[in-house]
C-alpha cells in the first residue's frame, strides 16, 4: 500500500504553488521581533524602518508551502522534522517578498516502530529586486 502511496508522491516532484507576494508592513516586523523575544535594535528601528529578524521567514512557510506535503497518507502520525534555511539578502519593511515553493522529494524508510514516509518541499523568498532572500527545504515523516 505505502509503495503506491509513494508512487504517487514521487510523480508529484516538481509540482509548484506561488508565487505569494507579501508588503512588508514595518509594525509587522517589530510585532514579530518582539513576539520572539528579539533584542537587537536594528529588528525595532523606526528611524530608519526595521530589519526582520531572520525567523521571520517562517511566517511565508504555511502559505507558500500549503498542499505540496500530503498529510493523509494512511499512516496514524505527522511530523513536521526538520527546516534547513539558507539566509540571503536580509527582509527589509517596505520590501515586495515574493514565496514560491516546490515538491522536492518523498522516500520510505524503515523505522524501529515500522515504515515512516519522508516528504520535503523547498521554499524560494526572492525581493522586488529580485535578488534572493532565502531558501527553505522543509521536510516532514509520517509513520
Amino acid at each position: 500500500m505505502l509503495e503506491a502511496v509513494l508512487e504517487k508522491l514521487r510523480m508529484r516532484i516538481g509540482e509548484t504553488r506561488g508565487p505569494l507576494v507579501r508588503t512588508i508592513e514595518a509594525g509587522a516586523l517589530i510585532k514579530f521581533a518582539a513576539a520572539t523575544g528579539q533584542t537587537d535594535p536594528r529588528y525595532f528601528d523606526r528611524t530608519n524602518g526595521p530589519v526582520a529578524a531572520p525567523t521571520y521567514i517562517s511566517t511565508f512557510c504555511a502559505e507558500a508551502i500549503a498542499g505540496l506535503i500530503d498529510l493523509d497518507v494512511g499512516l496514524p502520525m505527522f511530523l513536521h522534522s526538520d527546516d534547513i534555511a539558507e539566509l540571503g539578502a536580509p527582509i527589509l519593511a517596505g520590501d515586495e517578498i515574493r514565496a514560491s515553493a516546490r515538491y522536492v522529494d518523498a522516500y520510505l524508510r524503515e523505522g524501529k516502530r515500522g515504515p515512516m514516509l519522508f516528504q520535503t518541499a523547498e521554499m524560494k523568498l526572492t525581493n522586488q529586486a529580485d535578488a534572493h532572500v532565502a531558501t527553505v527545504r522543509v521536510s516532514a515523516v509520517s509513520l
